[in-house]
């Protein structure tokens, strides 16, 4: 039997596959399925600054007429946040008392304090690593692409200064020069680097007319743009790589190794169809090896990466070449 286990951020993992942070990670009912059906590790529910700071605010509205004074409201607002924070501290502190995989947290803040703080507090809760959910969205005209990157850069350097801990970021693909961030970020000693974060999407509700998210989930037909990029620089960099969006069989995961990807982050796939995709996913990746004869996953993650193919200048090709034979010219 082929063994599958990989490592990532140098935690040794049983399966390459790891549940997402989503709404499945956020009870401890639901982690323990994830590992029953054989996930390397899991990534807590994102916490959200910005989720937070709105329940608090709120919460305040309702009690408004007690906080008055300037100094109630700070201590109500300070203790509202705390309490959605020890909410997330009790659930990893369970999490890591029952599960035997790693347990990685996930935060979103607005500020680089924030950032550091929360995850000294789960740091010291057990996590075994940190997630960084990065993902800003430059619509001001006036702000230059330069800034946007120089922004990620400071947040990178400041975090991996104070988080003790296995870090990894994941970020978006709108970068003017992603190979150039990859590469920034390596040089950092970030340890995991997540291709990609995947977004809220807007759309409109036509009998509203307002806002909603468009679709939240992925499909299958949206793992390219993660697939190029690992291929185009897991062999370039030190950093370890999962991969990210519309992960949903075992033929993508393979893929995804082939590129380069020490592990692969599943969510709507499981979301879809149940806990039992991990498993299948499992069971195709060791198929996989056993028909090509690869007795364990170095034997073939990063095989088909650009540096180590021969064609591996395809992964460069952004115009399509004719493909249409001529019986369908017209």
């Amino acid at each position: 039997m082929p063994d599958i286990s990989t490592s990532y951020m140098g935690l040794k993992l049983k399966s390459p596959v790891i549940m997402a942070s989503g709404p499945l990670t956020s009870s401890l009912d639901n982690l323990k399925k994830a590992e029953d059906a054989g996930c390397g590790a899991v990534v807590l529910k994102s916490i959200f600054e910005e989720q937070i700071e709105n329940d608090a605010r709120l919460e305040m509205g309702k009690n408004n007429e007690y906080l008055t004074h300037s100094d109630s409201h700070l201590y109500f607002s300070e203790i509202t946040k705390d309490y959605y924070i020890d909410r997330y501290l009790t659930l990893l502190e369970n999490a890591k008392k029952s599960l035997s995989i790693p347990v990685i947290a996930s935060i979103n803040c607005n500020s680089i304090s924030s950032w550091i703080e929360y995850s000294s507090r789960f740091v010291e809760f057990g996590a075994d690593a940190i997630e960084l959910n990065y993902f800003p969205i430059a619509s001001e005209a006036k702000v230059e692409s330069e800034d946007v990157d120089k922004a990620l850069f400071n947040f990178a350097k400041a975090a991996r200064e104070k988080i003790d801990a296995k870090l990894s970021i994941k970020i978006g693909s709108s970068y003017s020069s992603l190979s150039n961030v990859i590469k920034r970020l390596d040089g950092m000693k970030i340890d995991g680097l997540v291709l990609f974060n995947r977004p809220f999407r807007p759309d409109i509700d036509l009998e509203t007319l307002e806002i909603k998210n468009a679709y939240p989930l992925s499909d299958e037909s949206e793992y390219g743009l993660s697939l190029r990029w690992i291929a185009l620089m897991s062999a370039e960099v030190g950093i370890d790589i999962a991969a990210n969006t519309g992960i949903h069989t075992a033929d993508t995961a393979v893929k995804m190794m082939l590129a380069g990807a020490k592990a692969v982050e599943v969510c709507s796939a499981v979301i879809k169809n149940g806990f039992s995709v991990i498993s299948d996913i499992n069971k195709g990746i060791g198929d996989f090896m056993a028909k090509k004869g690869y007795e364990d996953t170095k034997s073939f993650i990063g095989l088909l990466a650009e540096e180590n193919y021969e064609k591996g200048d395809a992964w460069e090709r952004v115009q399509f070449l004719k493909t249409i034979g001529p019986q369908n010219e017209r």
